[in-house]
């Protein structure tokens, strides 16, 4: 190649940084700087890491600059043009996320892209992805745009005084320690405003000066941090095999969860028919999820274990000791979910020991609101037709409630509500003007829930097996609506994100509110015993029962991220060791900022050790 091909590659470089900022700009917007000193280091972090996100496409275009620029000139610039081209839409897909939800692109997103079913879970309209779609080409196109100001810039250069490139380089090399070191003593100040701008960009590279501030006698303001580990290793559950005593009248289960249900759903207008049931059933106040997500929040359902052995388990294909015990009873099933059982992975974990015949998926060519009319009828038919010699369990997810909240025409309580969900015209901008409307459109959804929940509890109800029936009616999570800042699910821990109806039916039990702090990983050392099993709760599970008199007081809930510790008074979330950049962080129950941090560390710490201790106990260190 020339030299002022060179010059080109050069100039059309410079060109794309440029671009870089443009792109770059949003997650300095979405960190909101307040006060100057926020400002500033936010502005050098602008520069610098603008840069560094499109650093390994400008390697890569290079070293094929090097090899193949002369052979095949056009090749390489389809190459280059590719490189760039792929990392502006993550960038841009980065700061989409984070804009919306909160969070960037984790092992969450890259188990939703990967995993079959994953993209369809979302429930995105053709209009949206069609303009995803646009988007991203539009992106792609950006680096073949700018070669030709660049082959103009590298013609001018040849008679303007070289060394631009030079001095930009220096300047984005001071800005890089400038931030690392106002990073390091916000760090040791605890000044929380530069904290929050480095979290609102991704992969950021913290650096910390915890021992040479010790050795210089500075004192580090910051309170320690704890980390967790996550489960891995072999399986070691149940701890012991259970003993069992099957009950001379075999209990019945229906299991029905509703996606991303949060506990304020549950009133006489939404949800008629379910609170109607609650009356006579057990009715759980303050119910945690167990985590913020669907595979935590279902998987602390089921097992009664934290959401972090969800990898374990799902390596192994490990259902839970629930399901073993059923089979061994000779229950018969039926198995049903209007989203997939492939996604999240529950016919390789909860359901894994169950017959896929007995695992009956929804038409994903109707929409959600008619998969979940089908399911609830083919469930109702299940009950009506089932072989009377052995008992039964049903599980049925409903997927109405889930973003973009699906309804008919007929499940209207709510209105005005926003026609359309297109995620690609959303941010947080526009929502705060049409989040009154979205929630509309989620309370219309867990209306018409609540109307085939009616349908299978009429069923119960006319085939008289509500007697010698367990009934639980709850959400996998919450969903939040700006109410702290986020839409959705998985972006934290706030009340609307993990607390969830319960409605608890327990033939033979009185009905009654339960006012006190319960979880998900509560069901199954509630009903374990009720099935026979003579073991201690600890040798299969975490939680513990919902009616024990000497319950300990909080519950723990799980993210993809890390775990959290909830009571009465406080909420405090600990991350993954491998999760670079991620804090503490301290609340009030009602996810408010806490005054004094010193009480909670002097009452909690001991506590929260030993529950990070024995989070791991049931697996161990791998074989081999």
């Amino acid at each position: 190649m020339t030299d002022i091909s060179r010059k080109m590659l050069n100039a059309w470089w410079l060109l794309n940084y440029a671009f870089a900022l443009v792109l770059g700009w949003s997650f300095l917007q979405n960190s909101m700087p307040s006060g100057w000193q926020a400002w500033l280091y936010g502005i050098a972090l602008w520069l610098t890491y603008s840069l560094v996100y499109i650093l390994p496409a400008m390697l890569a275009s290079y070293l094929a600059w090097r090899l193949i620029h002369r052979r095949q000139p056009r090749f390489f610039w389809v190459l280059a043009v590719f490189f760039f081209g792929f990392s502006y839409v993550l960038i841009f897909a980065d700061a989409r996320l984070y804009n919306l939800f909160g969070f960037h692109i984790n092992s969450f997103v890259v188990n939703l892209i990967t995993t079959p079913g994953g993209i369809d879970s979302l429930g995105s309209s053709g209009e949206a992805e069609a303009f995803f779609a646009l988007i991203g080409l539009a992106l792609v196109l950006v680096p073949l745009l700018l070669l030709l100001p660049a082959r103009w810039l590298a013609g001018r250069q040849g008679k303007r005084p070289v060394g631009f490139g030079r001095k930009l380089i220096v300047l984005l090399v001071l800005l890089g320690v400038g931030e690392r070191l106002a990073y390091g003593v916000s760090s040791l100040e605890y000044y929380s405003p530069v904290l929050k701008v480095a979290d609102a960009f991704p992969l950021y590279n913290r650096v910390r000066f915890k021992t040479l501030a010790a050795k210089l006698g500075y004192e580090n303001k910051r309170p320690r941090q704890l980390s967790a580990g996550m489960a891995k290793g072999d399986l070691n559950y149940p701890l012991r095999p259970l003993e069992t005593e099957p009950p001379a009248k075999p209990l019945n289960m229906v299991w029905l969860v509703a996606e991303s249900l949060r506990w304020d759903m549950l009133t006489p207008k939404i949800m008629p028919n379910t609170w109607k049931f609650a009356a006579r059933s057990q009715k759980l106040e303050q119910h945690m999820s167990g985590g913020n997500g669907t595979r935590q929040g279902l998987f602390s359902l089921m097992y009664g274990l934290y959401g972090a052995y969800w990898n374990a388990f799902l390596r192994e294909e490990r259902g839970p000791v629930l399901l073993d015990l059923l089979k061994q009873q000779n229950y018969q099933f039926y198995m049903t979910t209007s989203a997939s059982f492939t996604y999240p992975e529950f016919d390789r974990t909860l359901f894994a020991a169950i017959d896929d015949g007995d695992l009956h998926h929804a038409n994903k060519s109707d929409p959600p609101w008619k998969r979940d009319i089908d399911n609830a009828r083919a469930v109702s038919q299940f009950i009506q037709e089932r072989d009377t010699s052995r008992p039964f369990m049903s599980f049925f997810f409903f997927e109405s409630t889930h973003a973009r909240y699906d309804f008919p025409d007929s499940s209207v309580i709510a209105s005005p509500y926003l026609q359309d969900v297109n995620y690609a015209l959303m941010s947080r901008k526009s929502l705060r003007k049409d989040i009154d409307q979205l929630k509309n459109r989620y309370i219309n959804a867990a209306h018409h829930v609540d109307k085939q929940i009616g349908k299978i509890l009429a069923t119960l109800e006319e085939q008289g097996l509500l007697e010698n029936t367990i009934v639980v009616i709850t959400g996998d999570h919450g969903e939040e609506f700006m109410e702290k800042g986020h839409w959705g699910h998985n972006a934290g821990f706030h009340e609307e994100q993990i607390r969830v109806p319960m409605v608890l039916h327990i033939p033979g039990r009185a009905p009654a509110v339960i006012p006190w702090l319960t979880s998900h990983m509560d069901i199954i050392p509630t009903l374990l015993p009720l099935l026979g099993v003579k073991n201690p709760v600890a040798d299969y599970a975490q939680g513990e029962n919902v009616f024990s008199r000497n319950r300990r007081g909080y519950v723990i809930a799980s993210d993809w991220s890390g775990v959290a510790f909830i009571d009465d008074r406080y909420k405090f979330y600990v991350p993954y060791r491998s999760m670079s950049g991620k804090q503490n962080v301290l609340a009030t129950r009602d996810d408010r900022d806490v005054a004094d941090s010193g009480e909670f560390y002097r009452t909690h710490m001991a506590t929260i050790r030993q529950i990070l201790k024995g989070a791991k106990i049931f697996t161990r260190p791998r074989s081999g």
